[in-house]
This record gives structure tokens, sequence and C-alpha cells, in this order.
């Protein structure tokens, strides 16, 4: 069985590609998307849409494969379809391509390049185990919504593919909260400002945000920021199938959280200064699965913030993900780790289709004691179209990186007192494993580089492995993988 998730009136985005599905016609969705990776710290205004481009994506369910047939809007000489571990070839005749995908799954069809790529949600066929009529459900149906809402203590919000919500979705020491659903939830409503800041935190440490009362005070008061989904000290939570889109902050946060439930979630258009993908603060027991992120900022990322910082970080799994980073990092440790520890962290079977910084990073910059934390099975790809990411000084200068050839660093683990640090305390990184990492690039390219950077005696990292480098499906030796370490960073093991 076949469902496709048809956009609204004034949703749709034909500019670049014709699409059949099975023999249906299928319109993409328009999403306004990072054209180059140039940022700044906030300058008090947004970034200007000269930096942007638009693409789009496709959305539905499907039990079988399915045969898809795009036809593009100019010519090309080259079609990629990632993930490259999927597999998939796509025919190409003239501007018509024909590619079939067998399993459910992210994928991106870019043509020469990168630039105004056509994203694919293959989601798997499910009504989550909704009762759309019972008492304690919100039911949007296939349209365009507006609002801001907050959930009850065992609510389901059920967004119908073709659904977009114009808001937010929150929710405040609640339990067994769900936020399900193949629709939009779309957060290009909210403005941001100097005077709205990006999230809830207390830089004093004087404020306990897990206290509920001290919390809603907080929001009100310091305006801050919606995004598209919020879990503030929630238990028990699931969020699955939700398309987010065009945040002008993280766009999901699960703070002070206990058993959330992450799955076959996207995030997209995500242009806007800091527009991270899902980000976790001081939560625990908390499941990121078959997730697909496209983000301008950190795509996953295991923050621990004051005012919540009573709380350790652990037990987290990110598994099945597709990850591309526009800006920042894909999988991220940091760069806040106010708790005293994170640890039993596991990040496996993950495509990082398009890399800025780094594919894989632990950056401990407060006092946090990392440790038991695997990373497996990650497929790290790089191209020859990636632009090095720049720093923006001058706002009115253009983007210098044009031509340039760039690769992101592989691994980094790096322990420091910088500029978004709040403890100024060092923490320490010990026992992390890093196994059957692959990485995927051209032969005449350099291997991409790791690094290991401690910031003074006990507090570097310690104890580190790397087992199993692959580079184009060939094992390296470990004198072959690139590994810069500091004088502080000792029993580091490469096999």
């Amino acid at each position: 069985m076949l469902r496709i998730h048809q956009p609204p009136a004034g949703e749709g985005c034909d500019a670049f590609f014709q699409v059949t599905i099975a023999g249906e016609r299928a319109y993409p969705w328009f999403c306004r998307v990072s054209a180059m990776p140039y940022n700044t710290p906030w300058p008090g205004r947004q970034r200007p849409l000269d930096q942007t481009e638009e693409a789009s994506f496709l959305s539905f369910e499907m039990d079988a494969p399915v045969e898809m047939t795009l036809l593009a809007s100019r010519d090309f000489s080259e079609c990629t379809v990632r993930p490259l571990s999927r597999g998939i070839q796509p025919r190409v005749q003239g501007r018509e391509i024909r590619l079939e995908i067998a399993q459910c799954g992210h994928y991106t069809v870019e043509l020469d390049g990168w630039h105004h790529a056509l994203h694919i949600f293959a989601n798997p066929l499910t009504d989550f185990g909704v009762d759309k009529s019972a008492a304690n459900v919100r039911y949007l149906a296939p349209g365009v919504h507006e609002g801001d809402l907050e959930l009850r203590d065992g609510e389901t919000l059920f967004l119908e593919g073709g659904a977009v919500l114009y808001g937010s979705v929150t929710a405040i020491h609640k339990k067994n909260v769900r936020i399900v659903g193949y629709g939009v939830i779309d957060g290009s409503r909210e403005v941001r400002t100097d005077e709205t800041p990006l999230l809830p935190w207390n830089l004093e440490g004087t404020e306990d945000l897990r206290d509920e009362a001290t919390l809603r005070r907080h929001l009100s008061e310091k305006r801050v920021l919606k995004g598209c989904v919020r879990l503030y000290s929630c238990e028990n939570c699931q969020v699955a199938g939700v398309i987010t889109r065009d945040s002008a902050t993280f766009s999901m946060i699960f703070a002070d959280c206990a058993r959330i439930d992450c799955e076959w979630a996207k995030t997209i258009g995500m242009w806007r200064y800091n527009s991270d993908g899902i980000d976790l603060f001081n939560s625990h027991h908390v499941r990121v699965a078959n997730c697909f992120l496209r983000d301008f900022d950190d795509c996953v990322v295991l923050k621990a913030i004051k005012g919540w910082d009573a709380a350790n970080v652990h037990h987290v799994t990110v598994t099945g993900c597709t990850v591309w980073c526009d800006w920042a990092r894909c999988l991220e440790v940091g760069e806040e780790t106010c708790a005293d520890e994170y640890y039993d962290i596991l990040w496996e079977d993950c495509d990082l289709i398009h890399g800025s910084f780094i594919f894989l990073e632990i950056r401990d910059g407060d006092r946090a004691w990392v440790h038991d934390m695997l990373v497996r099975n990650i497929r790290c790809e790089c191209s020859p179209y990636d632009l090095p990411p720049v720093f923006q000084s001058d706002m009115a200068a253009p983007y210098p990186g044009f031509g340039k050839s760039y690769q992101p660093e592989l691994i980094v683990s790096h322990i420091q007192d910088g500029p978004w640090s709040n403890d100024h305390i060092l923490g320490k990184v010990t026992d992390v494993r890093f196994e059957n990492i692959f990485v995927s690039c051209s032969a005449d390219a350099p291997m991409p580089r790791s690094r290991l950077t401690g910031a003074a005696e006990g507090h570097g990292t310690s104890r580190l492995t790397i087992d199993g480098v692959f580079r184009n499906g060939t094992r390296l030796r470990p004198r072959e993988i690139p590994l810069e370490k500091s004088e502080f960073d000792h029993d580091i093991q490469v096999k």
C-alpha cells in the first residue's frame, strides 16, 4: 500500500522536480535551506535570504517497494542518491530519473552537487495506534492550522500526513504525552530578536529550571523562543513521524526528561541562525531512532545547561539516523556540558551524508566527566562539492568559500573552557570506543583527520579506542588514520 502526503495549497514546490510514485503524481513540499556554510554569532537580525536557497521534500508511507520517476527542470550530468550505503543506482535518460525505493528510510536526490536537493521521506505505513475520536486526542486533519499548543498528561497530538501546524507544541512536567503523525510543525511565524533568548537557561545558576513554577515564570519573563517541539521535565513520552520545519531556534528540545522515544521524526528547512535539530538537555533514557536531520547548526547534540544542571545525561541512544549538517557538527556531545556526568551513550548505524566542521565530536566545555560511550557502524560521506565553513565578520561581505575544496574532521574529542562554557571547570573524557567508522570520499581526496585536544593534565581524553576505520570499503592500518593528540591525552589505542 502507498499513501502519499500531498501539500496543502501554497505549500508545494514544483520548481525543481515533477514526481510520480508507483504511477501516482506526488507534489513536492517547499523548504528553504542554507546555500552556503556562512555563519556569525547572533548579529541582532536574522540571516539574509541571499545565503539560502529553495529546496523540496516528499513524504509518503509504504509497505512494499515503490518505483519513482522524477523529471528534473534542468539539464544535469550527475545524479547521486544518498545515503550511499543504500546502494540506489538511479536510471537516467535525459532529464528523467527512475529509482526504486526498496525500504523505508530517508533519501536525497542531488544533481551536480547538493544544491536544490530533493529530500525523500519514505515512512512506514501506520496509524500510530491512534483513535482520532478519543477524548485524549487532538487531531489535526490535512490542511493548514495555526497556533501554539500545550499538551496535558496522557494527551496525544496526531498530525495527519498533509497537515501543517504553524506554531509550536509544548509539554511541561507531563507524563505519557505523544506527538505523532506525518504532518508538519512549522516554526516560521516566530521572530527572533535581541529580546527573545534561544532557550531557557540561567547563566548565574540561581534558578532551578526543573521547578515548574520557576520555569514557567522564566519562559514568560524572558520571552524565550518556542521552536517547534519542547518537552520540559516530561516522562514516558513519544515523538514519532512528525516533520519540523523552519525554526527560529533549536527545532526540538527535550530538557530534564526521562524515557523519551523519538523516532521517524524529521528536521528540514533549518536555515536560520542556531537552528539545531534535536537537543537533549540533562535528560536520560532517551532514544532517537530512524530520524532525518538537516540543520544549520548541530543536528543531534547532547547538552547540559545551567539551570538544569543537577541532572546528568545518561542512557541515550542515537540509532539509524540520516544526518545532513549545513553548519557545525552532525553528532555531538557539548559544548555546554553543565552536569557531573555523561555516561552510557550509544551512537550507532547512522549515515552522515553531509558534514560541516566535524562528523563526530565530544566537546566538553564545562565540568562533565564523559565516559562509557560507544560509537559504532557510522557511515560518513565526503563530497567534492562540500564547501568550507566560514565565520562572517563583515555582514556585507560575500561568502568567500566557493570553488575551494573542503573535508570535515572525522572524530574529535576536545576539552576546553571556551566561549560557551558556564561552569569554567574543566571536564574529562574516558572509556570511549569508536568501532567501524566508514568514510566515502573521492579517490584523490585526503583522508579526513581526527583530533584529541586535552586542556590540562587530568583534563584530557584517556582510554579511548578506535577499532576499524574504513575508506571506500577498505580497512585502514593504524598509521593510515590521521590522528593528532595532545600531551594530555593518554592510553589511546588505534587498531
